[in-house]
């Protein structure tokens, strides 16, 4: 043996010594060894396990979170490192150590985790709150029920980034939830460690006679290897997660009477209509048991701090906003119905995603289906829709999209038994709107708000075999009509979790018109990378309940089947193979016309050098579109393709792109071409810049032009958006937003819907020139100090514009334009504070 290679050999073993003493000890004690765990199963070849918690009283544990883990009572715990690779789901062991701890007081679970790993391979970047990053990363689901109900997940980043939300049955994410927990990460240096205390009180625990089970998961983002580790490492295909989570068990914890309030005072100076206003409100919650959680806000603004993203949206159907308030996201997963009311949750079945952040992430939002939902909270306080207008009267540009102010609202929900309950009720205050009478002289326009009721009832049976019934009602009160909504759901996961069904029937009345409709999905796995989803929806012509809800259209019969494949080494160097098939027909069930048909093949691969690949390819046969007329017939569409491809570039390094490419036919069989470029450019974790353009070249798209008549147009479309994010520490933030739409579309022919329904006939335009243009602007400048959990500090610039038709001008001069004379423009200076017990 060489000298040289001796002295690699010799530096080698000490290297691993020294490594091995330092975790030996935590601030110089000796530290307890790994802990013991009780397997109790698996769950598609992956096992889970259970733990007993170590339990302090909280005066015993002195712990500053400040993710360094050196206080001596961490040593004085066992540590878990039991961690599978979920993303990509290789159910190896993670090639890095992690040592989790846990321990629980009276008022909370804190929990630490010692990350070894090289630090020159760590990624630490900063983050709006619930932001998606390429970072590494810690974080924990709990299920204080144990009964596999609702999980509440908790995500720390590297940088001290937070990100949280809920999981219901079985991976139904939602992101919009924020708790008051804290959390703290430390770079070290064989590695990173991270500190979280989580109250008991903002989670729902029931009363229990002894000891205490508990679900649990823990998870850890290694970003430089693109991989998620998990404890129990279900792959994103698996069939369940929160019922078959891991579990602890724990004494002494019991759940704990709260009361949180807070209140908040906002000013904000309307530059567009030259008015001033100071609000004045609070958002409260009382939890006396853990039978009853009692809800109530005061005058909540709806959004002021928050920017909705700009959709360009032409055609007769809505878009669907989330929602964003505080009081309507605590405690709405007992409104939660269907698997089909999360946006999330439907686009993760479409694209078969598992969310890697190998790439830049790009996700597809072509032909995934809208929700659908009896209960959607954006309707309370949102745009006024039973405004009568007096002949000759107009509202201003934008005022019928501007949200109605929102008097106040309440809400109660508990468990008796084996039962959910929930009930809410909310009031607007007038609608306000100015406009201008026959003359063009100003008009103030007012209507009486609208009223809101729900009510939810479910029985659940929640044994090896899971089986629930509920109710749920909404009721919708207005000066020009009522609306008001029935239905039962029922629910079944059969003991291995490989098979799900949820139904639910719709009964109701909408300005004295009843309707009816229905939902029937099934969810059937039958292996670890395969799964199977059948929905059928049958909505008849008179269901309508969007007043509280949301449905995209009525009047049809519909079926959708998909196939959803993943595979994790599908070629040397292919790897992260996953597919989806979706298969779907509809037809109008008066008169009976096929209205939607397709066949969708969607693939993703990841290639070495973490470059992600997508296609797409879907063929559309020939259909009947009876929706875009608004009532006035309908149309055939030839039968279509559609095409794309993505590809996007390591998202851990300092510059990562996307591209994108496609095409589309109309209606007519015309193609419209569309390619979109982006990049993402942090060269430091406190600052980062993304930018991101698409561009759509029209042929043969078709406008509706009132009546009967379409006109054929070709044009252009350009939508840039920027977000550059400034920290200047991790509660001090400064964000720049932009998005921008603009179209020019000049009509090379005009059509109209025959009298009894068929293909398009050309006609003589309604008048000389149908050329338009689409200006949409959103940008919003805003300084955020996060100074506690839920209390933060806001000064914001609003900046909003929607320009009228000028097809004389170039993008130039529409984008430049939609700085002048906006339809908003405002600063606010937004306080909000919480107090609890």
């Amino acid at each position: 043996m060489s000298v040289a290679c001796a002295w690699t050999l010799f530096s080698t073993v000490i290297v691993h010594a020294q490594t091995n003493e330092r975790r030996l000890s935590i601030s110089g004690v000796a530290k307890v060894g790994p802990g013991k765990k009780v397997l109790l199963g698996e769950q598609q070849g992956i096992p889970r396990h259970k733990i007993t918690l170590a339990n302090f009283a909280e005066s015993q544990v002195d712990l500053t979170i400040d993710g360094r883990v050196d206080e001596p009572v961490w040593a004085s715990v066992s540590h878990f490192d039991n961690m599978l690779v979920a993303v990509p789901s290789t159910g190896k062991p993670g090639e890095h150590p992690t040592e989790v701890r846990l321990i629980a007081t009276e008022k909370g679970l804190y929990a630490s985790a010692i990350m070894y790993q090289p630090p020159a391979t760590l990624v630490r970047r900063l983050a709006n709150r619930d932001q998606s990053i390429d970072s590494d990363g810690f974080g924990l689901t709990i299920d204080v029920s144990g009964e596999g109900l609702v999980g509440y997940w908790f995500i720390l980043n590297l940088g001290d980034s937070l990100m949280d939300g809920k999981v219901l049955p079985e991976r139904k994410y939602q992101i919009d939830w924020d708790g008051p927990w804290v959390g703290r990460s430390h770079i070290r240096e064989d590695g990173w460690s991270a500190e979280m205390f989580l109250p008991w009180s903002m989670m729902n625990m029931p009363n229990v006679d002894g000891p205490r089970t508990i679900g649990f998961a823990s998870s850890r983002t290694v970003a430089h290897s693109a991989e998620r580790y998990q404890w129990p490492g279900y792959p994103y295909s698996s069939s369940r997660f929160v019922s078959v989570l891991n579990q602890m068990e724990v004494e002494g914890v019991q759940p704990r009477q709260q009361i949180q309030v807070i209140p908040f005072a906002s000013v904000t100076a309307d530059q567009a209509n030259d008015e001033e206003e100071l609000r004045v409100g609070a958002d409260f919650t009382w939890k006396p048991s853990p039978k009853l959680e009692v809800a109530g806000t005061i005058k909540p603004d709806f959004g002021a701090v928050e920017a909705d993203n700009v959709v360009l949206n032409l055609t007769a159907f809505e878009t669907f906003f989330p929602e964003k308030r505080l009081f309507f996201l605590e405690g709405s997963e007992v409104f939660d119905v269907m698997p089909r009311s999360s946006m999330s949750n439907l686009s993760r079945i479409t694209n078969n995603e598992d969310y890697s952040s190998a790439s830049r992430r790009v996700f597809s939002r072509d032909f995934v289906p809208s929700p659908i939902t009896l209960m959607n909270s954006r309707r309370i306080g949102g745009t006024a829709n039973q405004v009568e207008l007096d002949p000759g009267i107009t509202p201003n540009r934008g005022q019928r999209d501007v949200p109605t102010d929102l008097g106040g609202a309440a809400k109660a929900t508990g468990r008796v038994g084996d039962f959910r309950y929930g009930v809410m009720s909310a009031f607007e205050d007038e609608v306000e709107w100015l406009g201008s009478d026959a003359l063009d002289q100003p008009f103030d326009i007012e209507a009486v708000g609208r009223d809101f009721a729900t009510t939810r009832l479910v029985y659940e049976d929640n044994g090896k075999v899971r089986r629930s019934v509920g109710y749920l009602g909404t009721m919708v009160r207005g000066p020009q009509y009522d609306a008001t909504m029935h239905s039962i759901d029922a629910h079944y996961t059969n003991s291995s979790g490989n098979l799900i069904a949820d139904a639910q029937l719709i009964s109701g009345e909408r300005a004295n018109v009843n309707g009816q409709g229905g939902l029937f999905d099934v969810m059937y796995a039958p292996s670890a990378n395969t799964q199977h989803t059948f929905e059928f929806d049958y909505m008849d012509e008179d269901i309508d309940f969007n007043d509280m809800g949301f449905l995209a259209r009525n009047n049809y019969a519909r079926a959708r089947y998909v196939l959803d494949y993943s595979q994790q080494e599908l070629a040397p160097r292919v790897s992260n193979f996953r597919m989806s098939v979706v298969a779907e027909q509809q037809y109008n069930i008066d008169p009976g016309q096929l209205t939607d048909s397709g066949l969708y093949w969607r693939t993703s691969m990841v290639f070495p050098g973490r470059n992600t690949l997508r296609t797409s390819l879907g063929y559309l046969p020939e259909r009947y579109e009876d929706r875009d007329s608004r009532g006035n017939g309908a149309y055939i569409v030839e039968d279509r393709t559609w095409v794309k491809l993505a590809l996007a570039t390591d998202g851990s390094r300092v510059l990562s792109y996307s591209f994108t490419a496609g095409g589309l036919q109309e209606h007519l069989g015309d193609w419209t071409f569309n390619g979109s470029f982006g990049v993402t450019f942090t060269p430091v974790d406190w600052l980062s810049a993304k930018f991101d353009v698409s561009f759509k070249r029209r042929r043969g798209w078709l406008v509706y032009q009132g009546g009967r008549n379409f006109g054929a147009y070709d044009g252009d479309e350009w939508q840039p958006q920027l977000d550059l994010n400034w920290f200047i520490s991790a509660t001090h933030q400064i964000r720049l937003a932009l998005q921008w739409a603009g179209v020019r579309a000049q009509e090379n022919g005009f059509y109209a819907v025959p009298g009894g329904d068929g293909e398009l006939v050309p006609v003589p335009t309604t008048r000389p020139d149908h050329d338009f243009t689409v200006s949409l602007l959103t940008a919003q400048l805003r300084y955020r100090w996060a100074i506690a959990p839920l209390t933060d500090l806001f000064v914001v610039y609003n900046l909003g514009n929607s320009l009228p038709n000028q097809f004389e001008a170039s993008f130039d001069d529409l984008f430049s334009d939609s700085f002048d004379d906006p339809i908003i423009e405002s600063v606010v200076v937004k306080l909000r504070y919480r107090f609890s017990n």
